[in-house]
């Protein structure tokens, strides 16, 4: 049968948020979180494993750089489980933002053509000028992308370090840590815990350099909504 495509867009972390049409508050298409600590985002067993699977580094501490500022990404992604594998190598290119930090937490959030979409808080653990950021996102219905009979629980890491200069260099993963639906004709076997995994360089922009901005963002639409469109294609994909 045909497959369905929902759009979807990619909060660099692929978080399953939604293009807008304004600029929404901070989680207000998500429901509450599971997690309370960054140490209960690693001891979820579907985290845990993808951690352990991708390699990707954690660093813990509670001395993190000061992150806040927007940044032009440029990377790809490198790594993905089985299920997954056909989005090795699509780019990751988008307007970032980083915000709210203080000592515990921080929010980002993401610009696509000059739409702002909706961020997320998160927790974020570090020192030495290395850090990770722990997001995420429940999404359910339409306001998500998704259809009414489906619900997905996509939690992120986000782990790098902090050039002198301001730039950052960023390895992230995104994780379906729970999938929910009453459809018995998706395709649900084997996406729970699925991850994959992009490197990017996090350019600060200030000054002149925010000018690039311009020129890159008609790359940015193209390369989440291919991400996303298979990530949907992979649950929703009737036989």
């Amino acid at each position: 049968m045909k497959n369905k495509f929902f759009k979807i867009t990619f909060l660099v972390v692929a978080l399953a948020t939604t293009f807008s049409s304004c600029e929404k508050d901070d989680n207000s298409n998500s429901k509450k979180s599971n997690f309370t600590r960054p140490e209960e985002y690693i001891e979820n067993p579907s985290v845990k494993h993808a951690v352990k699977d991708s390699r990707i580094p954690v660093y813990p501490g509670d001395n993190p750089p000061a992150l806040a500022g927007k940044y032009l990404t440029n990377g790809e992604v490198e790594d993905a489980s089985y299920i997954f594998q056909s989005l090795i190598g699509l780019p990751v290119i988008s307007e970032f933002e980083l915000y709210n930090q203080t000592s515990e937490k921080i929010s980002f959030r993401e610009k696509v053509e000059g739409i702002t979409v909706s961020g997320t808080g998160g927790y974020i653990t570090g020192n030495n000028g290395r850090f990770t950021i722990y997001g995420e996102s429940r999404q359910s219905g339409s306001e998500a992308g998704l259809p009414n009979d489906i619900s997905l629980n996509v939690v992120v890491l986000m782990s790098g370090s902090k050039f002198s200069n301001g730039d950052l260099t960023v390895k992230g993963i995104s994780i379906i840590s729970d999938i929910t639906t009453t459809n018995k004709q998706y395709n649900t076997e084997g996406i729970e815990g699925s991850w994959w995994m992009w490197e990017a360089d996090f350019d600060l922009q200030t000054g002149i350099r925010s000018s690039i901005i311009r020129f890159e963002n008609a790359k940015t639409d193209q390369s989440m909504r291919n991400i996303m469109r298979e990530v949907i294609e992979k649950i929703t994909k009737q036989e």
